[in-house]
């Protein structure tokens, strides 16, 4: 990417709409706004964030392509730091790509992926973990992820990395001192560091702890029904959808893959997955089925393991629950209007169980409060903790915290303090990632990359 280049981009959504905007970013974008704008007001004077109503003009001077509102952001004072042209005009794409072909035309370059944001980075508008925070705020499924995502945009988790790496500048410095002078002082500099070195490690570890807790939020829990064939499965999936999305028949077997949903439960997305019947395979389709079943239930958050009150418990059941014993999982027992054939007391008495009907509604309600209360999310106050959701930053703090504690280990076994002190300066790099102080090109590419075009 060349920061010397102009660049444009529609910055809206593919399709039509009222409403579709034109991003322009670079050295002519004043001067290109001067070439195909013609203002309906005698005397545009370009003021900075002024809105101006007008037509963009093709280069024949003559033909219009549109009737339009601009507005011109001089750098530094703008999202990129660079002059910012911006073009609101209609939503209908034959008018957005005719707009950007005379962009192109007058000396602009299609934007890459990510590259405003990416620009935006690199003119110090703005730091690594905001510009990540751009695309999670775009991508929010839940009203808990647009509000983790907009507190790191609005610097959040910057300053709680700048606050953990100032600590460990001063821990750092220490170290290093204490290596020029004579083996007491290098002692009491060792001994000095420890407290420090424990301060940090566990604001470290109550970051890294927030990540599983703020992932189902913006990932959405993974949920998958298991059962044997005939319980229920399908029409639990239907029901908690709201649509007929598994064929339900009194044969046994019908699922033979596993049919996956979206549904929100109390402002959490969750996928929910319904999957074969647990039973001996009558056949290589149904044994490929029920083999997904175990291989999707490595990536379940929560098991809802599914019984048939009407019937004996058999030892497809067992099987299930050995399966599930490591895994987060409830049970609901279904077809609960008909006659329990079964106590209770048969299933472990430290699991939640829950009685239900799929077919008449009875007891859902109770089940996705379960749901959400059995993965360990809810509904949480904002307590202003900074969490964090992405697993680059996961790895960057995982290896800052274990750097530090080799560190803290070569000082408390009074090792040489320059073993210390390298693995200190490891630290400080990690966390130096997760910002952008220290990162190279490879990976800078790679995050913004997958970021949509005109963002």
């Amino acid at each position: 990417m060349h920061n010397h280049d102009t660049i444009a981009a529609i910055a809206t959504p593919s399709g039509i709409g009222g409403v579709g905007i034109i991003r322009i970013s670079g050295p002519d974008a004043g001067k290109i706004a001067r070439h195909i704008f013609l203002p309906k007001q005698k005397d545009c004077l370009w003021k900075s964030h002024h809105l101006y109503y007008g037509d963009i003009i093709a280069a024949d001077g003559k033909t219009i392509l549109d009737e339009v509102l601009a507005v011109l952001m001089p750098g530094p004072h703008s999202f990129t730091g660079e002059d910012v042209l911006e073009i609101n005009c209609h939503g209908s794409p034959v008018i957005l790509q005719a707009i950007l072909a005379e962009l192109v035309q007058s000396g602009c370059r299609l934007a890459e992926p990510g590259e405003f944001s990416q620009r935006a980075f690199l003119n110090g508008r703005i730091d690594l973990s905001q510009a990540e925070a751009l695309a999670a705020l775009i991508a929010a499924r839940s009203e808990k992820a647009r509000a983790i995502a907009l507190a790191h945009l609005k610097g959040a988790l910057g300053a709680e990395i700048e606050s953990l790496r100032l600590s460990l500048i001063d821990a750092l410095a220490l170290t290093e001192v204490s290596i020029d002078f004579m083996e007491d002082a290098a002692d009491q500099g060792v001994t000095e560091i420890l407290p420090q070195l424990d301060k940090l490690l566990m604001r470290l570890q109550v970051l890294l702890d927030s990540y599983q807790r703020a992932k189902v939020y913006t990932e959405g829990l993974n949920v998958v029904i298991i059962g044997k064939p005939n319980v229920g499965k399908s029409s639990l999936l239907n029901i908690l959808t709201g649509r007929k999305r598994a064929i339900v028949t009194d044969i046994p077997g019908t699922t033979r893959d596993f049919i996956t949903d979206q549904i929100h439960i109390r402002g959490l997305p969750v996928n929910i997955m319904d999957t074969a019947g647990i039973r001996q395979p009558h056949d290589i389709i149904e044994k490929e089925g029920i083999d997904l079943v175990w291989e999707n239930l490595a990536a379940a958050d929560l098991v809802i393991i599914l019984l048939d009150g009407s019937k004996p418990l058999t030892g497809d059941d067992q099987k299930i629950f050995d399966a599930v014993a490591n895994k987060k999982y409830l049970i609901a027992i279904n077809k609960t209007d008909l006659p329990l054939a079964w106590e209770l007391s048969e299933l472990a008495p430290d699991c939640k169980k829950l009685k239900i009907s799929a077919k008449f509604g009875i007891g859902i309600n109770e089940l996705k409060g379960a749901i959400v209360a059995g993965a360990g999310a809810g509904e949480e106050e904002d307590s202003g903790e900074v969490m964090i959701t992405s697993m680059r930053h996961k790895i960057a703090l995982e290896n800052a915290l274990n750097n530090i504690k080799r560190a803290k280990e070569n000082a408390a076994c009074g090792m040489s303090p320059e073993l210390t002190a390298f693995d200190l300066r490891e630290a400080l790099d990690s966390l130096d990632e997760i910002t952008g102080k220290k990162i190279n090109d490879e990976i800078l590419d790679k995050i913004f990359s997958s970021f949509c075009i005109g963002k």
